[in-house]
């Protein structure tokens, strides 16, 4: 058993839009022992406008993502190709926020360079993420962990602030390897002081666990966090019919009778209307789902009686056709989705045929002559536009001057729309620099007078 810690440096906070600049992973055994350290940085996509703000958090130079040595399509060759041998036998990626963030730009670069997208939860790897579990253990136990409180009385979760009010070690906030290692710091506190939790947290990190749970006990704990935690008593109703990793769940703080044989615009509000009595939970992301005897004094409703919760359960399980009606209603809430317009937002439009998966791993086989010829063979519109960009990027030499002339028109409109487009350009950047300089460092104000120049050269 082991774990791997990362964190990511980017060049923004779209995840479909913007780019790792560094990855850094930290692998350790199961009592969470240093073995091994991984660091790697690339230099800017040709297409990609950086975000002013976010290289200004991180200090990061013009210089450092147009001169680094590699290009964003080798760096994340390495990195999978390291985090797959690590991973051996399976492993645990750990990050800060990572479920929102730097997991879905993982999976997004992997997606960009045609590597296997789900290397971090398929062949027996996990996913945890430890600001969702500081945030339940702040609900289980509270004296756990320092929680920083913000002047405006809410409390915070920010890594470095959280690094800070517990003592752990973070000397360069916003570089990837620093924060992987702040978070292991914190990861070993909580490890240390509440082992229980741990472990019931760590086994949801594989979808087995909540799975287990939600088949061998009539009701549990699930604790969510909106800014504070929520904390409900549960019991499982289905999953979705066309998702099985979505699953719903009945807050028993209500009475289940005006539900069990209700109109389906009433079960819709009970799923998604101000007051959900209906609970949605994916098990493949480490749920807040615990057993009772995690459960904390405050709870959703109140405590109620033990007989009040087994009472309420029993209802529900007497009417099978309930749970399947929520299962119907779970997937039709997708129904009149629309395809993205983008090929960067349709990463979960299917999956790629077998023929196709043999052919994109073929095409990391390759030299790039032999590439060229593969990348005509792929049948996935969808891979096959990613193919044609990375070899517009890494051997352009290779385009005839048709492509050539395509692609230079595609990288100016990209660049210079005035279109409402979800990805930084030029004209974004150059306003949000703008802004950034009304409170910036003299330091600061310098690395912002190099972007500039470096954004108004692009497209020309």
């Amino acid at each position: 058993m082991s774990y791997i810690f990362y964190d990511t440096e980017t060049t923004g906070k779209v995840t479909a839009f913007d780019q790792i600049l560094q990855f850094a992973a930290i692998k350790t055994d199961a009592e969470l022992n240093v073995l091994d350290t991984f660091d790697i940085r690339c230099r800017l996509l040709p297409y990609i406008v950086p975000s002013p703000g976010a290289l200004l958090v991180t200090g990061t130079t013009v210089a450092d993502i147009t001169t680094c040595p590699l290009s964003h399509f080798e760096m994340m060759r390495l990195v999978h190709a390291k985090m797959h041998l690590w991973s051996q036998g399976g492993s645990i990626f750990v990050g800060w926020n990572n479920m929102k963030f730097d997991e879905t730009l993982l999976r997004q670069a992997y997606y960009q360079t045609l590597l296997p997208v789900y290397q971090t939860n398929t062949n027996g790897n996990g996913r945890a993420d430890v600001m969702r579990m500081a945030q339940v253990i702040s609900a289980c136990a509270p004296n756990c962990l320092a929680i920083p409180i913000l002047p405006d009385g809410k409390r915070s979760f920010r890594l470095g602030l959280m690094a800070a009010a517990n003592n752990v070690a973070l000397d360069n906030a916003h570089d990837a390897l620093a924060d992987a290692g702040a978070t292991l710091g914190i990861a070993r506190l909580v490890k240390q002081r509440v082992p229980a939790l741990w472990d019931a947290l760590m086994a949801n990190a594989r979808k087995s666990g909540p799975l287990r749970l939600l088949q061998s006990e009539p009701f549990m704990l699930l604790s969510e966090h909106f800014g504070n935690p929520f904390n409900y008593i549960v019991t499982p109703l289905a999953a979705n019919a066309t998702n099985a990793n979505e699953v719903a769940v009945f807050d028993l703080a209500f009475d289940p009778a005006p539900y069990l044989g209700a109109g389906d615009a009433y079960l819709r509000e009970a799923i998604d209307g101000t007051t959900r009595v209906i609970r949605r939970v994916s098990i493949n992301a480490q749920p807040g789902l615990l057993p009772v005897d995690h459960v904390p004094d405050d709870v959703q409703g109140g405590r109620q009686s033990l007989e009040t919760y087994q009472a309420r359960v029993q209802a529900i399980r007497a009417h099978p056709e309930f749970c399947r009606r929520i299962s119907r209603l779970l997937a039709a809430r997708y129904e009149d989705r629309v395809e993205p317009a983008y090929v960067e937002q349709r990463i979960y439009s299917g999956f790629a045929s077998n023929a196709d998966q043999a052919r994109m791993h073929s095409f990391h086989d390759q030299g790039w002559e032999d590439r060229i010829g593969i990348v005509q063979e792929i049948e996935d519109e969808r891979y096959r536009q990613i193919a044609h960009r990375i070899v517009a990027i890494e051997r352009p030499d290779l385009l005839t001057d048709a492509q050539r002339k395509r692609w230079e028109s595609w990288r100016r409109e990209r660049f210079l729309t005035d279109k409402d487009v979800p990805w930084m350009t030029v004209a974004s950047a150059l306003e949000e620099l703008a802004n950034e300089s009304q409170d910036a460092t003299p330091a600061q104000q310098e690395q912002l007078a190099d972007l500039e120049r470096f954004l108004n050269g692009l497209g020309r």
